[in-house]
């Protein structure tokens, strides 16, 4: 329900604030350029699809985007001085004052010869439009935001029970006397007490099961609640395997003398995530084994 109160926030800002910027830009840069604003802006806006705003684009005229380097006035390519302060902008030929370009060598208005370059003249500085790049990195970097938040949104909400998955809690002393394994009896030895850390023996069945489960987990937790329900969830994940996860309630602490024994379908690189209610995941020592972990 969070997840998709986000996307429906980022998705009608996206259909609210995007027309309102493209409005506004539209507004102000038509204005620059001597178009009509009003009727520019209207059409920027309500044609669908941003089309209005890549045709306004396409056909706007040319506006004085360079500016004085002394005083910062609006100046255009053919201004030989700024008109403000008088700054020298650009060469004139010395006998018909027409202005000139610095390579050239011959006047073309009265072919008079050209004398060097003058070193009184400062070149006009042209001004970045920076609304356009503002508008245009909001036009695709929404669209693209929404689409991984709808994503994300998506594989956390398809989060769902993994199919035949079993879930068994027995005592270690029944466990060990049914499956008659002097290498689990080894393995559960060599476990810790750490009740942050979940101990897991991992088995994969090579000959596919007639319920589709093909993966055995053994799980020992020294801080394991009592009489403890579980949550299993499979997670999806967008770049990666799926991730088992286990849920387990928080009422009381068992003195490690229960296993949980785990059915499911998978495979051998499948994640695991253990967490008991109310705190972090658990640090997961997985060991995969080649023998069964059922007991009869």
């Amino acid at each position: 329900m969070f997840v998709g109160s986000i996307v429906l926030i980022v998705y009608l800002a996206f259909l609210i604030g995007v027309p309102i910027l493209v409005g506004v830009y539209v507004f102000q840069d038509a204005r620059r350029r001597g178009m009509n604003a009003a009727l520019w802006t209207l059409i920027a806006v309500l044609v669908p699809m941003l089309v209005g705003f890549i045709i306004y684009l396409l056909v706007r005229g040319s506006y004085p985007d360079l500016k004085c380097p002394r005083c910062g006035a609006p100046v255009r390519e053919s201004y030989v001085s700024c008109p403000q302060c008088g700054t020298r902008l650009k060469a004139s030929c010395p006998n018909c004052s027409a202005p000139v370009e610095p390579a050239w060598k011959v006047c073309p208005q009265c072919a008079s010869p050209l004398s060097q370059d003058d070193p009184n003249i400062q070149t006009p500085i042209r001004k970045k439009d920076r609304g356009l790049g503002v508008v245009l990195a909001v036009v695709v970097i929404v669209p693209l935001a929404v689409l991984l938040i709808v994503l994300f949104s998506f594989t956390a909400l398809t989060a769902k029970s993994s199919g035949g998955t079993g879930v068994a809690f027995i005592s270690t002393d029944e466990y060990l006397a049914m499956a008659d394994n002097q290498k689990i009896n080894q393995w559960l030895e060599g476990c810790g007490d750490d009740p942050d850390t979940a101990y897991v023996l991992r088995h994969e069945i090579s000959a596919e099961a007639e319920d589709d489960t093909n993966m055995q987990y053994l799980i020992y937790i020294p801080a394991l609640p009592q009489d403890s329900n579980v949550d299993i969830d499979s997670i999806p994940h967008l770049l990666g395997q799926d991730s088992l996860r286990l849920t387990f309630e928080s009422d009381g602490i068992n003195q490690g003398s229960t296993l949980v024994f785990v059915t499911c379908s998978g495979d051998a690189n499948q994640k695991m995530e253990i967490r008991l209610e109310g705190g972090g995941n658990l640090n997961c020592k997985i060991t995969s084994v080649d023998y069964s972990l059922g007991f009869s």
